[in-house]
């Protein structure tokens, strides 16, 4: 059980590391396209490759916080019934649903792989603009969001299991045992 603990706290807090990383990418895309509306306004004449670089990181952003967000136990959640179970009968409800998470994340990883795969094969570039950026890059990163939402979601699965056993869940590896214990409380 020590491996098993050691490898989720080492899986959560990769996941979370990456997760506040990427968190100031918000920064860096908001100063492209404040850029771009100064340029059109003052000059006229937006920043070609603005739109574009801030659409390919948004992407990135968006994808890449899968695995933070699942550390921290702060997916949404259809509340009508869940919201009151204890803690035991939502750890057995998310065991018997965990199926539909793995077979998206199987189909995710398999099909982005493929893109990937394909992508970096032809050093895949955008022709939205004359700026032409890589656009292999963002493809690789949906694989590795993929398998980092997958790693979690096992750590997840792994705790539920522990839960509905009644064993003692370490929270700092494994992520909050509660919905919202999250709030204001930073996973390692």
């Amino acid at each position: 059980m020590a491996t098993t603990t050691a490898l989720a706290r080492a899986i959560t807090t990769l996941n979370c590391w990456i997760g506040r990383v990427v968190s100031y990418v918000v920064l860096v895309l908001f100063v492209l396209l404040l850029g771009d509306v100064i340029m059109r306004y003052v000059t006229e004449s937006p920043i070609v490759w603005s739109a574009e670089a801030s659409k390919l990181l948004f992407g990135v952003y968006a994808i890449i916080g899968g695995g933070y967000v699942l550390a921290r136990r702060e997916h949404v959640n259809v509340d009508l019934f869940y919201g009151s179970f204890s803690p035991k009968t939502k750890a057995a409800v998310d065991i018997f649903t965990s199926f539909l998470f793995f077979l998206f994340i199987g189909i995710l990883l398999h099909e982005s792989f493929l893109l990937a795969v394909d992508s970096v094969s032809s050093w895949e570039v955008s022709y939205e603009t004359t700026w032409q950026p890589w656009i292999w890059p963002s493809k690789c990163m949906i694989v590795v969001a993929a398998a980092l939402l997958m790693l979690q979601g096992i750590i997840k699965l792994i705790a539920d299991v522990m839960i509905v056993m009644g064993l003692e869940v370490d929270e700092d590896a494994f992520g909050p045992v509660k919905d919202g214990d999250a709030i204001g409380k930073e996973t390692a």
